[in-house]
């Protein structure tokens, strides 16, 4: 498993997926998820019980650093502009609840 994530590369495929077309992206998704499968397949049990370990540790922590984010981004920005949902980032105009995700908005 990979120790450390390269942000910048994983922006760099971003950008390249944004290209393609969604027969293409479909096509790829599919391909990631035979790998990923093969991948599982092959491992011991303890492996992969700590591949899933860290795989909740790394959203935890992604989720932490988006609620962050969007918090300093209302800060900055002040009550002129909509309020984000902290677990998926859509704009709200001032509900309770995110009218994406459903999530509770304080």
């Amino acid at each position: 498993m990979e120790e450390n994530f390269n942000y910048e590369e994983a922006m760099a495929k971003l950008n390249a997926a944004k290209a393609l077309t969604p027969e293409q992206l479909a096509k790829k998704l599919e391909e990631a998820q035979r790998q990923a499968q093969e991948t599982l397949a092959r491992m011991t049990p303890e492996e992969r019980k700590r591949a899933e370990e860290e795989a909740q540790k790394m959203i935890r922590e992604d989720e932490q650093k988006r609620k962050a984010l969007l918090e300093s981004a209302q800060q900055v920005l002040g009550t002129r502009t909509p309020r984000f949902c902290p677990y998926c980032g859509t704009p709200n105009s001032g509900s309770n609840f995110c009218p994406n995700c459903g999530g509770a908005l304080k």
